[in-house]
């Protein structure tokens, strides 16, 4: 067979391999638009639904992404006016991706659910999610200060992710300002995210446990051995517990009373031998961190957080002791299920109720 043959060839095997991926891509796309209302052309992903404008880091107003929607304001949930109707109880439910919603259902997180089981005192409470995935207590600040403070809350429940303070990096008080993200092109493609979150369901566990594993270690080798925590270290620890106290000070500051969580995970100590991969997976956001370190991080930043609401006469709702470890409130290592997202929202449905008469009192 001459070169020309040949090359004609791997033209053709070429050009089926590209028909064959521009299928698949318009496939992704068809899919999106039929499922999830999606715009056929522009970018989409989980991206477009966070920004970084005067406000600071926050969610896109306007954004939606398959099961999330980011309502006017900025927040996940419907819209809602400034100011609000008289009688009406706002409830602020402020954390990172925990509260905002991950793994749940469609109107299974934790705002969602507590939203549904306060309606029986129809027009009476409002419940806004102010969550946004990534947020750390200063940020929360921020976007507490610059925006979400005048929505004229009654109450903000705060569930802090401590192990934010375990990143390379401390959470920066700085304040954030800029530009508005720029889209990406509308070119962009999807398939290549579709593939990798299916391959992610299909790989073998161990396998996955592996593959997180050997990232953990190639990020470990360009350090010295004791760049790897054992234990939570005190001045990320006391990081922490300022950083909160300044976020209830904000809070308070405007008017609406405070209510803090507990932050809950799966694992016990030491950690179930099943929950190996899915501790590996957390540990590989954090590489600083050892398991033992993340779990001391949680036990003293919730002990901070008891220590705080008796410092400062504030309800605390102790979602770890609510949710334990049962592996069914758990979708991974600390995010929520449909059934733990409804044991939470219980238990704040219950401290709003307890404490909305104190707050209507004259």
């Amino acid at each position: 067979m001459g070169l020309l043959a040949l090359t004609r060839q791997a033209g053709r095997a070429l050009l089926l391999v590209a028909l064959f991926l521009a299928t698949l891509e318009l496939c992704t796309r068809v899919e999106a638009w039929w499922r999830w209302d999606a715009p056929f052309w522009g970018p989409y992903s989980s991206e477009i639904l966070r920004t970084t404008d005067a406000i600071g880091t926050r969610n896109r107003p306007g954004a939606r992404f398959e099961k999330w929607a980011i309502n006017s304001a900025g927040f996940r949930g419907p819209e809602l006016r400034v100011e609000k109707a008289p009688g009406v109880v706002r409830v602020g439910i402020a954390g990172a991706s925990e509260m905002f919603g991950l793994y749940e259902s469609p109107d299974k997180d934790v705002a969602a659910q507590l939203r549904e089981q306060l309606s029986t005192a129809p027009g009476r409470f409002e419940v806004v999610n102010l969550a946004a995935a990534g947020i750390t207590p200063p940020r929360m600040r921020e976007l507490y200060e610059r925006w979400a403070g005048r929505f004229g809350f009654d109450f903000v429940v705060v569930y802090p992710t401590p192990a934010f303070y375990l990143d390379v990096d401390p959470p920066s008080r700085a304040t954030e300002t800029g530009r508005a993200a720029a889209a990406r092109e509308s070119l962009t493609l999807r398939l290549p995210d579709k593939l990798w979150r299916a391959l992610r369901e299909l790989l073998p566990a161990g396998f996955q446990g592996w593959l997180k594993r050997a990232q953990i270690e190639r990020v470990r080798r360009a350090h010295a051995p004791d760049w790897v925590w054992t234990q939570a270290p005190p001045d990320r620890v006391a990081l922490f517990e300022s950083d909160l106290a300044l976020l209830v000070e904000s809070i308070e500051r405007s008017g609406a009373r405070v209510i803090l969580a507990t932050h809950a995970n799966r694992f016990t100590s030491p950690p179930r031998s099943g929950d190996d991969a899915i501790m590996l997976g957390w540990i590989r956001f954090y590489p600083r961190a050892s398991a033992q370190c993340l779990l001391d991080m949680e036990r003293q930043a919730n002990d901070a957080v008891r220590r705080l609401g008796r410092e400062r006469g504030l309800a605390v709702v102790d979602v770890e002791q609510l949710t334990g470890k049962d592996p069914g409130y758990y979708a991974d290592f600390a995010h929520f299920t449909d059934a733990g997202a409804s044991r939470v929202a219980a238990a704040l449905g219950a401290e709003v109720r307890s404490l909305a008469p104190l707050r209507d009192a004259p």
